[in-house]
C-alpha cells in the first residue's frame, strides 16, 4: 500500500500507512507467538493425553474425545499401534486435501510474480514485495513443509500396515511401533502445521468407511 503513496506529494498519508504497516507487522508477531507457544501446545497436549488415555486407560485427563479409536483391542501396545496406525491415516489424506490447494496457491503466486519480473515497467518496490509475500512462511515455506510433512504420514501409515500385516516378535512390535509414534509426533512439530479441522469434518465420513475396511482387512 505504501509503495503506491508519493511522499513528497502525501507525507502525512505515507507516515500515517507507514505506522500501520508496523504495527500490523508487531501484532503478526505477538499472534503467531501466542499461537505457537501457547495454543498450538496447549492443544497438543490434550491430544496427547487423550491418546495414551485411550491406549492405557488412565484417565490423564477429564476431557476425553467421543468416537475415535474405535478397536477391540486390550493390550496398551497394540492399542497405541492401532491408535497411531488410525491417526496416520486420518493425517495422510487429510494433508493431501490441503496441500492440493496449498499447490494451486503457490502456482498463482508464482505466476503473478514472474509476470511482474518479466515486465520491464513494474516498479522494483513491487516486485520485492510480491517475492517477500511469495517466500514468505505463509507461502512458499508453509507448502514444502506440508508436502514433507504428508510424506511423513504416508511413511508412518505404510510402516503401520506392514507392522500389523506381520506383527513378528513382542519386541519387534514394541519398538516399531514406538519408533513410528516418535516419527509420526517429531514430523508434526518439526513442520510446524495444522491439520485443517474443516477438510477433516467435511471428509470424516468417507475416510471411516475406508478406515473400518482396513481394520477388517487386517482383522483388528
Amino acid at each position: 500500500m505504501s509503495l503506491s503513496i508519493d511522499k513528497a506529494l502525501n507525507p502525512l498519508v505515507y507516515d500515517a500507512v507507514v505506522v500501520l504497516f508496523v504495527l500490523a507487522v508487531v501484532a503478526l508477531f505477538v499472534v503467531g507467538l501466542f499461537l505457537r507457544l501457547y495454543l498450538t501446545p496447549r492443544a497438543d497436549d490434550r491430544r496427547r493425553q487423550d491418546f495414551f488415555t485411550s491406549a492405557c486407560n488412565v484417565n490423564l485427563t477429564p476431557e476425553t474425545t467421543v468416537g475415535y479409536y474405535n478397536n477391540e483391542l486390550t493390550k496398551p501396545i497394540d492399542r497405541i499401534a492401532a491408535q497411531l496406525f488410525e491417526n496416520s491415516f486420518f493425517s495422510k489424506n487429510i494433508a493431501l486435501s490441503m496441500v492440493k490447494f496449498e499447490r494451486a496457491k503457490v502456482a498463482v503466486y508464482a505466476i503473478l510474480w514472474l509476470v511482474a519480473v518479466l515486465n520491464r515497467s513494474t516498479d522494483l518496490g513491487w516486485i520485492a514485495a510480491a517475492a517477500q509475500a511469495v517466500f514468505s512462511e505463509q507461502i512458499l515455506s508453509k507448502w514444502f513443509r506440508l508436502e514433507w510433512l504428508r510424506m511423513r504420514f504416508e511413511r508412518t501409515f505404510d510402516d503401520m500396515y506392514r507392522l500389523f500385516q506381520n506383527r513378528g516378535s513382542a519386541q519387534k512390535f514394541l519398538a516399531m511401533t514406538l519408533d513410528s509414534l516418535g516419527m509420526y509426533e517429531t514430523s508434526k512439530a518439526n513442520a510446524a502445521v495444522t491439520l485443517s479441522s474443516k477438510i477433516f469434518q467435511e471428509r470424516n465420513a468417507g475416510l471411516s468407511i475406508e478406515w473400518e475396511a482396513i481394520k477388517q482387512r487386517l482383522k483388528f
